[in-house]
């Protein structure tokens, strides 16, 4: 549906789109322990979302994109590890 255009977009979305999938990644890894235990599997390796059509969400083809994605998942990756009891 998010890359549908028949759903009109709202009209602030490029403001808060940044906020709207950052939560939305974030109860993805709270809500599913083993994507959790596999995103908490990647250390502290970098993560880019290869996507070579999409310059904001992935690398691009060039990787040059701005992967907000893989920044994304590197922060709830932070977070979840400060959460976890030691």
């Amino acid at each position: 549906m998010g890359r549908s255009r028949r759903h009109k977009l709202r009209e602030d979305w490029e403001q808060v789109k940044d906020d709207v999938m950052r939560r939305a990644v974030r109860r993805k890894f709270e809500t599913d322990a083993d994507l959790r235990e596999l995103l908490l599997a990647t250390s502290d390796e970098p993560l880019v979302e290869n996507a070579p059509t999409d310059y904001y969400w992935g690398c691009g083809k060039t990787g040059t994109g701005r992967n907000m994605l893989g920044k994304m998942l590197m922060e709830v990756r932070a977070q979840l590890r400060q959460s976890i009891p030691t």
